[in-house]
């Protein structure tokens, strides 16, 4: 068996542990750059100006709270499954 899985595992649950603790606002940062509409493909947003209508998220900053809070849930859920899928490698590899 390979080290890919362990590998993958363990930077899953690294990478879901900061979201979950939000380590040096890495929520934050997802929320704001990641899922802000405002940074969308500049096109999208064109599209939506000839149209004359405004993005359907761009009252974002009022949601931006919650938001964060279900980056942070599904970063909880991220680490856990990454936990699970190093663990799980981890008894493979040392088995097989």
């Amino acid at each position: 068996m390979s080290l890919i899985p362990p590998l993958l595992g363990g930077a899953v649950f690294l990478a879901g542990l900061a979201l979950a603790a939000d380590h040096r606002g890495a929520a934050r940062w997802v929320v704001e750059v990641l899922l802000n509409p405002a940074h969308a493909d500049p096109s999208l947003l064109r599209r939506y100006a000839r149209r004359g209508i405004e993005h359907p998220q761009m009252d974002f900053y009022r949601d931006a709270l919650r938001q964060r809070r279900l980056v942070r849930f599904w970063g909880g859920l991220a680490s856990a499954l990454g936990l699970l899928v190093l663990t799980m490698s981890t008894v493979f590899l040392v088995l097989g």
